[in-house]
């Protein structure tokens, strides 16, 4: 697809802005020395993802690691007297499946505002048009990226009139029709709200209607009960114009999820993890990926992990790597090398 023919390369309706967005999710905490497990939540939104996913990097830390203790005579920096720096000690692993069976939808979180979409384009949106389109644009993708996501149609289906939660003097609006994939890494989660934010986006660009009509309610029920990873790639390929966008004034590359010209990752990404799974596909263990053992984040997102054009990283080249196409050998499906 040239950039220039692209559906919303001329739409004038098509801004950028950063209302607050989040997620609410839970995961299973195993004790390293007992092996005892705890369902947790997690919760965070801010206008910035960075902001969310320091959030998340604060909590998973606070549950899954210890700071060693320091002795009460310091020198420089904090260090103690042996000249050794505190340490954060791994007490726990983040299982993101909860293998009783007990986990609960994981929630996307948009502040509503429908004022918002009325001023940008005249138009009554409605709660229910907004998570049609999340439906078609993130659906699939969440598919793909969730290879371990349950089989079903009741757990994903987000209820309209349900959808929208106080919370304090703030309103939002709930999808859940992912599951935990996007706790995996920041830059996982840094891709999932980044598309949650971009259908709003779609829909303030007056284009709703044009995303729905794109794939059936059929379809996206059949992709997102069955857990298909072939017709979820056979449908992001349809929805590709609404996930890979051209950047909008005022906006940069960093602020989407996959621009014009970044579909390969998405592509390299769902195939390295159906492959060999998210530590191997990212090169490093989920403490590693959130930094639960340093002092600071070191990934603030998709970008600061894999680059941008021009300045792409050794975690980039890896990922390109795991998720290449496969020689096609006797019987092997064709999906295997899309």
């Amino acid at each position: 697809m040239l950039k220039k023919k692209h559906p919303l390369a001329r739409n004038e309706k098509w801004k950028f802005s950063q209302p607050r967005v989040g997620f609410r999710a839970h995961y299973v905490a195993v004790d390293e020395k007992s092996g005892t497990k705890q369902v947790l939540g997690l919760s965070a939104a801010n206008t910035c993802r960075e902001g969310i996913i320091s959030d998340a990097r604060g909590a998973f830390q606070t549950r899954l690691t210890n700071l060693t203790e320091v002795s009460e005579f310091r020198g420089k920096n904090g260090w103690d007297c042996a000249g050794k720096p505190p340490e954060w000690v791994p007490t726990g692993s983040c299982d993101l499946i909860d293998p009783a069976g007990k986990k609960k939808p994981a929630e996307l979180k948009l502040q509503w505002h429908p004022n918002w979409m009325k001023d940008w384009n005249d138009q009554n949106f409605k709660v229910e048009t907004f998570l049609r389109v999340c439906d078609v644009v993130i659906g699939p993708v969440a598919v793909l990226l969730g290879p371990w996501r349950p089989r079903g149609d009741k757990w994903w289906r987000t209820d309209p009139k349900a959808a929208v939660h106080k919370s304090g003097d703030q309103e939002y609006v709930h999808w859940q029709g992912s599951d935990n994939w996007f706790l995996a890494h920041p830059a996982t989660m840094a891709i999932a709200t980044g598309l949650y934010r971009q259908c709003f986006h779609l829909c303030g660009a007056g284009i709703a209607d044009e995303v729905i009509d794109t794939l059936s309610e059929e379809e996206v029920a059949e992709v997102m009960s069955t857990n298909s990873q072939r017709l979820a790639l056979q449908f992001v390929k349809r929805t590709r114009a609404w996930i890979e966008v051209p950047v909008a004034d005022h906006a940069y590359v960093v602020n989407y999820a996959f621009p014009f010209g970044f579909w390969r990752r998405l592509i390299r990404l769902q195939r390295a993890i159906r492959q060999h799974g998210y530590e191997e596909s990212l090169g490093q263990t989920f403490h590693d990926g959130w930094a639960l053992t340093g002092q600071s984040g070191e990934w603030l997102g998709a970008y600061g992990f894999w680059g941008t054009e021009g300045e792409l990283t050794d975690h980039h080249r890896h990922l390109m790597k795991m998720g290449a196409p496969r020689r096609k050998t006797s019987g092997e499906s064709a999906s295997n090398s899309a």
